[in-house]
C-alpha cells in the first residue's frame, strides 16, 4: 500500500505503530489462547489504548463535589452558615471510589 506522505518520520511512526500492534496481538494470543478473535481484538484495542500515554483518570472536581453535596444539605437554623470545604470533600470522594 503506497503511502500518501513520503517522508522518513511518517514511515518510522507507521513502523512503530505496526510493531506495537503485532506485539500486543501476539501477547493476547499467548495469554488468552482459548478466546475467540473478537475478544482478542477487543482486549488488544484496550491494551493499545492504555499505552497511548493519555491520562484517563476520572476525578471529582471541587465544582462537581459542590454540585453533588451542597444541593442536598440544609441547616436547621436559618442563620446557620454551614461550612463545607469542597477540596477535601472531593479528595475524600475520590479516595472512597478508589480514584487516587
Amino acid at each position: 500500500m503506497p503511502l500518501k506522505r513520503d517522508n522518513k518520520e511518517f514511515r518510522s511512526i507507521c513502523a512503530l505503530a505496526r510493531n506495537r500492534a503485532v506485539a500486543v496481538i501476539q501477547c493476547v494470543d499467548v495469554l488468552l489462547p482459548e478466546a475467540d478473535e473478537r475478544k482478542k481484538k477487543r482486549i488488544a484495542k484496550k491494551i493499545l489504548t492504555l499505552c497511548d500515554g493519555k491520562d484517563r483518570d476520572r476525578k471529582i472536581t471541587e465544582a462537581q463535589a459542590q454540585e453533588l453535596v451542597l444541593n442536598h444539605i440544609q441547616c436547621v437554623d436559618r442563620n446557620c452558615p454551614m461550612l463545607i470545604f469542597n477540596e477535601p470533600l472531593s479528595r475524600e470522594l475520590n479516595l472512597f471510589f478508589g480514584e487516587e
